[in-house]
């Protein structure tokens, strides 16, 4: 994503097209979930902790839970990952400005309250999508970028570590060409049957469901004006928790998402910022109808507020 924003976001301008990057699940639960919380905040955002959440209804699964060319992108994503930071420092020159208090990170596993399971880091893009989009809006409109983490959520203390396990044994395989090679010719026995080439049954998808629950902690209005840059002396005491629902992420969300995204850029350009250029859904969709649009659909997802204090 960023190498295609280094490479085509001037010339996108140029010609007035957008390329928007991260339209699937679940860079849009993510992204446009920081945009629901500043629209529903009502004050200044600081940070923002998000807890990704998936499972099956109804029994186990009958059958694997993730098509092949998922894991393959995976695979080729981790073997490319230690090119990102020339990438990156090509594309930001400058650092973001780091505001206080700075969001700390969590142990490499714990438990939550906040969505009642067992966590790790969540090792998807969301984090870097959304940056993006912070970035995006800090430069472009002088907002205060909102320091976020993700993490992913297990039920048990077992489950969370046979993850954390494999984690491991995949990043560290995948670095090596051997290593990328017997996971892409074993996909079923390395992912102790997770993935196939078939992919989950129609039934199976139906089954599976998602949520994103967001916790962003501030400071009210009272304490702060819209779009404040300033560092505030008092610590952050206002709360808002979120959650992004839906089923089928991984098909029908997907697609229903990346359909809604095509259909805005087509009827509400005028609500994008600029004239073009190469974007993270944040950043492009900010001010549309996308998350309505989204709402509308059996297979769309659902914004909701689940607390706020």
């Amino acid at each position: 994503m960023e190498t295609m924003q280094l490479k085509y976001d001037r010339e996108a301008q140029e010609k007035n097209v957008y390329v928007v990057s991260a339209c699937g699940f679940d860079s849009i639960p993510a992204d446009m979930g920081m945009v629901f919380i500043e629209k529903n905040f009502d004050g200044v955002v600081n940070s923002v902790e998000a807890y990704l959440q998936s499972d099956v209804r109804g029994g186990p699964p009958n059958s694997a839970a993730i098509h092949y060319g998922t894991w393959e992108s995976a695979v080729y994503g981790l073997a490319h990952a230690d090119k990102l930071r020339g990438i990156r420092s090509q594309l930001y020159t400058e650092k973001l400005p780091k505001f206080q208090p700075i969001l700390k990170h969590r142990p490499l596993i714990f438990r939550s309250e906040i969505v009642n399971g067992i966590c790790l880091p969540f090792p998807g893009s969301d984090r870097s999508v959304v940056m993006r989009s912070q970035r995006f809006l800090y430069e472009k409109e002088g907002k205060r970028p909102i320091q976020m983490h993700a993490y992913v959520v297990f039920r048990s203390w077992f489950a969370a570590i046979c993850a954390a396990c494999f984690f491991l044994m995949f990043g560290m395989t995948a670095k090596f060409s051997f290593g990328r090679r017997i996971l892409l010719k074993y996909p079923k026995f390395f992912s102790m049957g997770l993935i196939s080439h078939e992919g989950p049954s129609e039934s199976q998808m139906e089954r599976t469901y998602f949520s994103l629950t967001m916790k962003a902690l501030g400071w009210p209005k009272s304490e702060s004006t819209s779009n404040s840059v300033k560092e505030f002396h008092d610590p952050p005491t206002k709360t808002l928790t979120v959650k992004i629902s839906g089923i089928n992420p991984g098909y029908g969300a997907t697609c229903v998402a990346l359909l809604c995204t095509a259909v805005i850029i087509l009827k509400e350009s005028e609500k994008m910022p600029g004239t073009g250029g190469v974007l993270s859904p944040g950043a492009a969709f900010a001010k549309t109808s996308l998350i309505s649009e989204l709402e509308k659909h059996e297979h769309g997802m659902k914004f909701e507020i689940f607390a706020n204090k």
